[in-house]
């Protein structure tokens, strides 16, 4: 086998092994994020605590993972618009991930004061700072871009987008977290007999 062979074939085995580690049906692999990671208030403050998936099991996650850009901030402004007038809020975990490490050069303090700021605005948002890309290298997502991964209570991934989310695709994950919260309201309900 040449070696030019050898070289084409590693480097598609690479790609392939680069691919999302993230599958609807499967567990989302846990993550950690010490680094920074939540955002959280004290005495007025913002500072940070480490945070770690999955978190609060049992309820619905919807996560969105992104590049700490402009640009990536705005790939799915539709969905997360929609997704604070049309869902119950309370019912389910909404989590913004920013990954620093691809903050343009000498914007990151930029970027982590307007999350501060927007903590402060929004003190029950779960807003976290990954500072060395940790989400990025361990669910093998595309860089420069922004994901959006909702997960069952049983922390299986029922949807996963990298890019822009179409409208269809907007309502019908919109669709899929009403279920989910349908289904657990129903359980709560006959857990304490309750119509």
């Amino acid at each position: 086998m040449s070696i030019r062979i050898v070289v084409v074939l590693a480097s598609w085995l690479v790609a392939l092994t680069a691919a999302a580690d993230i599958a609807p049906g499967n567990r989302l692999p846990d993550l950690v994020i010490a680094e920074k990671g939540e955002l959280v208030i004290t005495n007025g403050e913002v500072g940070y605590k480490p945070w770690s998936y999955p978190q609060q099991p049992g309820k619905v996650h919807v996560m969105q993972y992104m590049a700490a850009t402009r640009g990536a901030s705005n790939i799915n402004m539709p969905f997360t618009d929609k997704m604070k007038t049309d869902l119950p809020q309370g019912e389910f975990l909404s989590t913004t991930i920013l990954n620093l490490d691809e903050a343009m050069w000498g914007t990151a303090g930029l970027v982590v004061s307007e999350l501060k700021s927007n903590k402060l605005e929004f003190p029950k948002a779960i807003l976290v700072a990954d500072e060395d890309g940790e989400g990025l290298s361990k669910w093998k997502l595309e860089s420069e871009n922004s994901a959006v991964i909702v997960t069952d209570p049983q922390g299986v991934v029922r949807y996963f987008k990298q890019g822009a989310m179409s409208d269809a695709e907007i309502e019908s994950t919109l669709a899929l977290i009403r279920g989910y919260l349908g289904d657990s309201t129903q359980a709560a309900a006959a857990a304490t007999g309750s119509p």
